[in-house]
């Protein structure tokens, strides 16, 4: 499930660099006009909506291991959707399902969507259907495209005191739930994928400036404070609320654990944050000059 989204896409792209045969993916999504290039590369293109039971059901049958990637709705109406992808898969006869998760993934945990993630494990594994679970850190994408902006700002704003994040980049994580999903030994297995060190917000803020030779400095805000921001780039209200209370995890310290599981299961380690900034540092930067350009034209 999934298939065509920022992290779905990638893990398709990573099945077939390690040696799945096109014709045995299937690609689920509610848009499947959106799979046009998978299609054309022989991968099976199926409609399923979390929300029709019927299409969920229909996109599985014949399906030996399942990736299930939440969507991004709210968490009430995740919980509903994740019950409507076991009891298909159930019915569907699913091999194996493999379940994206959160660090934060802890009865204690400040973050918004903790209680969808804690129903969605405990969920599956009383499912009696064979499983693994991936709980990922924090995205560094969303990081690094808002880099142009921060450093036209001059700082790293965040409602973060003292928390430290490992963060990891989407390519990893599909390089790590591709493998997962090829392994024949991951059953029952749950794994923490997350970057190979944790920084500190003003580490962090240092690294922006040593890749883009630019002054950033971590300014610690309060959570009005980074709401209003949020504001000012027209983010909806729920996804501020979600937002800040990640924050509030990151200050919990539930984000601040390092693991060599990423290393383990594709036999490579994560790239570090330094060098995924400086990868794609020249690319966000060159298309936000244009971007700024075209809207002065």
């Amino acid at each position: 499930m999934g298939a065509t989204g920022n992290l779905g896409s990638r893990v398709i792209r990573e099945l077939l660099k390690q040696g799945a045969i096109a014709t045995d993916i299937i690609a689920s999504t509610r848009h499947p006009e959106k799979a046009s290039e998978l299609a054309q590369r022989g991968v099976e293109v199926r409609r399923a909506d979390y929300e029709d039971p019927q299409s969920l059901k229909e996109a599985f049958l014949g399906t030996d291991v399942l990736l299930l990637i939440p969507s991004s709705a709210p968490v009430e109406p995740r919980i509903q959707q994740h019950f409507n992808a076991l009891e298909a898969a159930k019915q569907s006869k699913v091999g194996r399902v493999l379940l994206t998760s959160i660090l934060a993934a802890t009865s204690t945990s400040k973050f918004l969507i903790t209680p969808f993630t804690l129903y969605s494990e405990s969920k599956l594994c009383s499912s009696g259907l064979e499983w693994t679970i991936l709980r990922n850190c924090l995205y560094l994408d969303p990081v690094a495209q808002w880099v142009p902006k921060l450093i036209q700002m001059g700082y790293l704003p965040y409602p973060v005191k003292k928390g430290r994040v490992a963060y990891i980049s989407r390519d990893d994580l599909a390089r790590a739930l591709a493998a997962a999903c090829l392994g024949s030994d991951r059953s029952g297995q749950i794994y923490q994928l997350t970057g190979n060190k944790s920084l500190s917000m003003p580490e962090l803020a240092q690294t922006i400036s040593q890749v883009t030779g630019k002054h950033c400095e971590f300014k610690s805000v309060s959570e009005d404070e980074f709401a209003d921001i949020c504001r000012a780039d027209n983010l909806p209200e729920l996804m501020i609320e979600v937002l800040t209370s990640m924050y509030r995890a990151v200050d919990n310290e539930e984000f601040d654990i390092v693991t060599d599981h990423v290393e383990r299961l594709t036999g490579t380690p994560p790239e570090s944050v330094e060098s995924y900034l400086r990868r794609t540092w020249r690319d966000i930067y060159s298309r936000s000059q244009e971007s700024g350009v075209r809207s002065q034209e």
